[in-house]
């Protein structure tokens, strides 16, 4: 930053302060911001951790006199090695809507100033500090969105664990709507004091003396990479929720849930989770067929649903009809799929189907000749695949397909002569085909085709060779 930018005392607009690395290019420090307490908007300070007597300068940056400030963001460079700086001096105003800290380091615990800041509405933090709890977001009224990422020692959220009376929900975070927690592997527990289960019968999700905290009004939840088995529930989710490589223990809770507790002055409440519409399902341990069947039935609003490296899971016998709605599916890395589950021909509103590394995958029949109202159609990496062999007739009335993608195929050795049948077919993608030696003949009926990729088929390149190739005709990349 330019020294003397500290002189422009009406300067409205700053959106970033850059610190110098080791302050050889004469640029401005910290204490030029003292007097800009004019500025409105957002503020971005970048390489704080190369900040010298940080203590002083944080102090001198005068951030709790900038009341016009919406969004501050507080970043640490990621080479900076420095973990002695603490966040107490950096305090803003409290009229504050927005507060992101990317890359802290510092002491291990949060700044005191935090709790006055009762007008946040976000709070994103993505630090590898070395604190194991976080202070109580809960505290926020107004606080919408909370990003929590790569705090790898945390072990809770809150100190206090739900209390009440057995049976009884209560509302926690009360105008939460966003919530995103990545990357904290020591994060079993929401609360300390970990909830006491019943497990009389085995599987049972119910807590004991202990009332079910849940968020009334969260749309959005991406948990990734940490291990929590014991959180509010979400029975109000309605856009989307992630699950990577955590625990499905919170979620059967939901589901099992009474909300009308939640909300005794509704007349017709939905069922949990009913108004969901998008699930995805990763690296799940404990999730087979018969708890992934038994959690699709809530989900009857679903629009797009991503199955993905779950190891054990067989689709085959599952019970596709609840997913009514469904326009968009993808299948990746599920070794038992041997073919295409057979309930998929009730999806009537499927649009997109994407199938990725299943190499188990033998053939697409006989389920695939009955999605005729399939818009897009795409398969990676399935080394078992066979794509011919089938009676062509059936895809005379196969007409809707528009986008087909074929990858990493290497049993397909030509394109399967259906394909004459797919005349509004428009994108044609080809790639990674090595035993393909040639384009059918039937392609020429394809008169709608608008974009043809044609990569990495040796074979295919050698007859497409200018001038001497059989098919010099088709360029090919």
């Amino acid at each position: 930053m330019p020294r003397g930018i500290g002189k422009l005392t009406t300067l409205e607009t700053l959106s970033m302060f850059v610190v110098d690395k080791d302050g050889s290019h004469g640029g401005a420090d910290l204490s030029e911001l003292s007097g800009l307490n004019n500025l409105r908007g957002e503020l971005t300070i970048k390489n704080l951790g190369f900040v010298k007597n940080a203590k002083e300068k944080f102090r001198a940056a005068n951030l709790k006199e900038k009341q016009h400030l919406r969004l501050l963001v507080l970043e640490w460079s990621s080479d900076n090695e420095d973990d002695d700086k603490s966040l107490e001096d950096l305090q803003p105003h409290p009229n504050l809507k927005m507060l992101k800290v990317d890359g802290w380091k510092g002491d291990a615990k949060f700044p005191s100033w935090l709790s006055s800041l009762t007008n946040l509405v976000l709070i994103s933090i993505n630090s590898s500090s070395k604190f194991q709890h976080l202070p109580s977001f809960a505290q926020f009224p107004c606080l919408q969105e909370l990003v929590i990422s790569n705090l790898t020692e945390l072990e809770y959220m809150e100190d206090n664990g739900p209390h009440g009376s057995q049976g009884k929900v209560e509302s926690f975070f009360p105008s939460l709507t966003y919530l995103e927690l990545n990357n904290c592997p020591n994060l079993k527990s929401w609360w300390r004091k970990r909830p006491v289960y019943d497990d009389s019968n085995e599987g049972d999700t119910k807590v004991v003396g202990a009332s079910t905290m849940a968020f009334p009004c969260l749309s959005y939840l991406c948990i990734e990479d940490c291990p929590l088995t014991s959180m509010p529930l979400y029975p109000s989710l309605d856009k989307e929720l992630n699950l990577v490589n955590t625990s499905s223990r919170p979620l059967k809770q939901t589901l099992e849930m009474n909300i009308t507790s939640m909300s005794p002055s509704t007349s017709t409440p939905s069922l949990p989770l009913s108004k969901l519409k998008s699930f995805h399902v990763e690296n799940i341990e404990e999730l087979d067929a018969h708890k992934l069947d038994e959690y699709l039935q809530h989900f009857t609003s679903l629009k797009t649903l991503t199955i993905r490296d779950c190891k054990e899971l067989d689709l085959e016998g599952m019970q596709w009809e609840a997913l009514k709605n469904l326009s968009h599916l993808e299948i990746d890395n599920i070794p038992q799929l041997v073919s295409l589950p057979l309930g998929l021909q009730h999806l009537f509103q499927l649009k997109t189907l994407e199938i990725k590394n299943c190499n188990g995958l033998r053939s697409l029949f006989p389920v695939f000749q009955h999605l005729t109202f399939l818009e897009e159609f795409s398969i990676w990496n399935c080394k078992e695949l066979e794509l011919s062999a089938i009676d062509i007739q059936i895809f005379q009335n196969y007409t809707s397909l528009r986008s087909l993608w074929l990858l990493n195929i290497p049993k397909c050795r030509q394109l399967p002569e259906w394909l004459q049948f797919l005349t509004n077919l428009r994108t044609l993608y080809l790639m990674d085909l090595p035993n393909l030696t040639s384009l059918p003949d039937e392609m020429r009926c394809l008169t709608g085709l608008k974009e043809l990729y044609i990569r990495e088929i040796p074979q295919l390149k050698e007859r497409c060779r200018k001038d001497i190739g059989a098919d010099c005709v088709i360029q090919v990349g």
